[in-house]
């Protein structure tokens, strides 16, 4: 018998085609950022104002690296000259982000 001494761990790779379908679909999936019509940037920066005076918890839909997102929380801070909005969950959302706001 000879001795083949150490010889190191390597997985089976055997799935290599897998990986490349998964990563198509993540692609896929990826859809680009809806465009908004200054009516309705308005109404969406109207209704960010109202929650953040009534300090009501709001449902904002955000686009963020190909994928559309949704968060609850309350808004903490707006800042107008960074055009973010800070909320209550620690996340900073730019206003171009921002797709929709519901209470």
């Amino acid at each position: 018998m000879i001795d083949r001494g150490f010889v190191k761990w390597q997985p089976f790779n055997s799935l290599i085609p897998l990986k490349d379908t998964i990563k198509d679909i993540e692609r896929e999936k990826k859809c680009g950022k809806p465009t908004l019509f200054p009516e309705e940037e308005s109404i969406l920066n109207e209704s960010l104002i109202d929650a953040y005076y009534a300090k009501d918890i709001i449902t904002i839909t955000y686009y963020e690296a190909g994928k559309i997102k949704d968060v609850t929380s309350t808004i903490k801070k707006i800042n107008p000259n960074s055009k973010t909005i800070e909320l209550g969950c620690k996340l900073v959302l730019s206003f171009h982000q921002i797709i929709h706001v519901s209470s």
